[in-house]
């Protein structure tokens, strides 16, 4: 089973509750289970103690058995014990749903943590210059690749945390956004994972960007019809001519609203 461990992520399974919510845990009884736990149902006919135990997110409705899929795995490192993580299928949850529901017991053991979908959160940052605005986009240093600022979540981070975090660790920027443009979609990843990558839009006035020395990429300033050309994922096309049209009716309302004033 360890030595499946990644192969486990995004498999479908039978699995059998034996376990409710609230339920005490054997072992340490002052705990109780913030979420189900059950077994493969192709186990039920071994001893309780050498089934496969496993979290269930988002079984509430569910009292017996049902068909799930591993969105995670869990690795306790004084034990070398492997637990993993389910959700009735058609039900996906990121890295930070995991952790955060888990960790009323995992983090005692300093479990390793791997999983099925990961979470992204950045930014399309724009510079008003009055007659024209620009968008400002990382450029991969190695690669080439154009694309919005953007990284992991961090356990603990709210989503426009993790963005504006990520663009201030990266450029130096304290981006504006006080607005409620935001938008997410899901990919597939080249090891057959899942990515959700979530945006918002930002409104940025620093002359002089901050970038780190260890940066993978470098900034690009660029007026829309070079920046939509481009982006190489054609998602972040979309998504940037969403956030165009979107801050321009932005900017109209407010240029008429001071013009009537």
């Amino acid at each position: 089973m360890t030595n499946t461990r990644n192969s486990l992520l995004g498999r479908t399974a039978d699995i059998t509750i034996d376990r409710q919510q609230g339920s005490r845990n054997v072992g340490h009884k002052h705990v109780r289970y913030c979420v189900k736990a059950g077994y493969f149902t192709a186990q039920q006919e071994l001893p309780r103690e050498k089934r496969q135990m496993i979290y269930i997110m988002g079984a509430e409705d569910i009292t017996e058995s049902f068909s799930g899929m591993i969105l995670g795995t869990i690795k306790r490192p004084e034990t070398g014990q492997l637990l993993l993580v389910a959700a009735p299928e058609g039900k996906l949850f990121c890295e930070p749903q995991i952790r955060e529901c888990l960790g009323f017991y995992e983090r005692q053991h300093h479990s390793d943590f791997q999983f099925y979908m990961s979470i992204a959160c950045g930014m399309i940052l724009i510079k008003d210059y009055g007659d024209v605005i620009r968008f400002l986009l990382a450029q991969d240093r190695k690669t080439g690749k154009i694309s919005f600022i953007k990284d992991g979540i961090r356990y603990g981070e709210t989503e426009k945390n993790a963005a504006v975090r990520t663009v201030s660790e990266n450029t130096g920027i304290s981006p504006d956004v006080r607005n409620d443009f935001r938008t997410e979609y899901v990919v597939g990843t080249p090891d057959n994972r899942k990515q959700k990558t979530i945006i918002y839009l930002g409104q940025y006035k620093e002359k002089k960007l901050r970038i780190p020395e260890d940066c993978g990429f470098r900034t690009v300033n660029l007026e829309f019809e070079k920046a939509v050309k481009s982006l190489d994922d054609p998602q972040e096309r979309i998504l940037l001519m969403e956030a165009k049209d979107y801050y321009e009716s932005k900017r109209k309302s407010r240029n008429n609203l001071q013009e009537t004033q």
